[in-house]
């Protein structure tokens, strides 16, 4: 071989060891890469396991479904003890003379030094008031009647005292009066407390044995004789401008169904069904319903039965959807959750000025925040399946809902009335359990509609319950009870 053919050949040999050797950094730089991104897994997965340890650790804590969210307690606590009270600070005041004329008294004497027995001087007179509640105990009435047959019709009737509930004999002639029944009802439906603790309070209280059964038997009695008390509430909601409803998990027996709530101003309607489904706004409200419905984002209320309904989607729900969205580590997911909550709370907060900035202040600053809100959902709605993608079609889709609160005063942003109507219904559900059957189901619905409206009116609810029971030829109205409305 000639000596340029070596040279050549040694050329290219070189060349192909530098390759190699370039091939070989790239290499153990790549290598150098995945130990890096292996050990930065490596403690992801150590923090995870020590995050679902302490999540484990949680779970088998008694306390531990009531636990509040770190995230969610106030980075500014109040200071610990007793909370403050309402008004200004005074002492209880002195009985008056007629309320120490009825007074017990009470005396105790001194007639030596209790340490060493002498004789004691310069001796003073001092009063302590007590107010306490006296022992209770039940009243018994015994209603005399007659009874005689017709010489026309040849019927027997009797006489019925107007204060009785019921006109049984015999075996059954000895009951439990209203005031108590009503009372058993409104700590049921309204308190959540279950039929046997009512039995033990009534019989530890007032010295009055009442079976569980016994109560339950009169508070079906009772929601059946409230009927038409019932349909007169279906009759008010259905009028009412705004309606704000919502549901939460029910159970009848051992099945699913769902507590709903139907309430505006001075009425509270609940019903509960084994659906969750449009049918039942529909069966409630009625299909000629010209009010303005307030809902969440559940899509029982974007059915196409209820396309043409007035809507007004609740802000609450959907700007704590925006704080997760904002607390993501990703950008666009962070621009999107900041971005709209801002745009939100302007608006509410140009609801709450009102009047008192002019009308063409308002018209500017509410014509600023459509054309945000419209360039923040074009902005970011897409196709994609992560949380902005889904939040943005979401809003897209409720556009029209989203902001009707800012031109008219009268309504409310959010559903904030219908979650504080379900919580004694959620109370009921963990203190006292749900119905064992649709007997019950439909008197918790109607016997806690009617103590939620009672006390939306200023109507006394025991009252009002005595009175229905007491009612023969036809149930009392609320309406008529109403001293405020009317």
């Amino acid at each position: 071989m000639k000596r340029w053919e070596l040279e050549a050949a040694y050329a290219r040999r070189g060349e192909e060891i530098r390759e190699l050797q370039g091939q070989l950094g790239r290499q153990a730089a790549e290598i150098g890469a995945q130990r890096q991104e292996i050990e930065d897994l490596r403690e992801q997965v150590a923090a995870l396991k020590d995050a679902v340890e302490a999540l484990q650790r949680q779970s088998h804590r008694q306390a531990g479904r009531f636990r509040r969210d770190p995230e969610k307690l106030s980075k500014e606590p109040k200071q610990a003890g007793r909370k403050p009270g309402k008004g200004t600070w005074s002492n209880r005041s002195k009985p008056t003379d007629e309320q120490r004329s009825k007074a017990e008294i009470k005396r105790s004497s001194l007639d030596g030094c209790p340490g060493c027995g002498c004789e004691l001087t310069d001796l003073r007179r001092h009063e302590h008031f007590e107010w306490d509640i006296p022992q209770v105990k039940p009243v018994l009435t015994c209603f005399v009647s007659q009874s005689g047959y017709c010489r026309a019709c040849g019927k027997r009737v009797r006489s019925r005292h107007a204060d009785q509930i019921s006109d049984a004999t015999g075996a059954a002639g000895v009951v439990i009066g209203p005031r108590a029944k009503a009372l058993a009802s409104d700590m049921k439906h309204h308190l959540g407390v279950s039929y046997g603790k009512i039995s033990g309070f009534f019989d530890t209280v007032f010295d009055m044995k009442a079976g569980r059964s016994g109560l339950f038997r009169a508070d079906m009695r009772l929601a059946d004789r409230a009927g038409p008390v019932y349909t007169e509430l279906l009759d008010l909601v259905r009028q009412l401008w705004q309606v704000h409803v919502d549901e939460t998990g029910w159970r009848i027996g051992t099945l699913s169904a769902w507590l709903w709530i139907f309430c505006g101003e001075g009425v509270t309607v609940y019903t509960i069904r084994r659906s969750r489904g449009h049918e039942v706004v529909l069966e409630i409200l009625g299909e000629k319903f010209k009010g303005r419905l307030t809902a969440d984002g559940l899509l029982t209320y974007n059915a196409a039965a209820l396309s043409d309904w007035l809507q007004q989607k609740c802000l609450a729900h959907i700007l704590r959807q925006l704080k997760t969205l904002s607390a993501s580590s990703q950008a666009q997911h962070v621009a999107l959750g900041e971005g709209m909550t801002t745009v939100l709370r302007q608006a509410l907060e140009l609801a709450r000025l009102g009047d008192e900035v002019d009308e063409r202040t308002f018209a500017e600053a509410a014509a600023a925040i459509e054309y945000r809100l419209d360039e923040l959902i074009n902005a970011h709605q897409s196709d994609a399946i992560d949380d902005r993608g889904r939040m943005a079609r979401h809003l897209n889709k409720h556009r029209a809902r989203l902001l009707p609160f800012l031109y008219d005063e009268r309504i409310e942003p959010t559903n904030n009335a219908a979650e504080r109507g379900l919580r004694p219904g959620v109370i009921t559900r963990k203190v006292g359990g749900c119905n064992r059957s649709d007997e019950g189901a439909n008197a918790h619905a109607v016997l806690a509609s009617i103590g939620a409206t009672c006390r939306q009116r200023g109507v006394p609810v025991l009252d009002f319950l005595i009175k229905l029971q007491r009612s023969i030829d036809s149930a009392p109205s609320i309406v008529a009870a109403s001293p405020s409305l009317g």
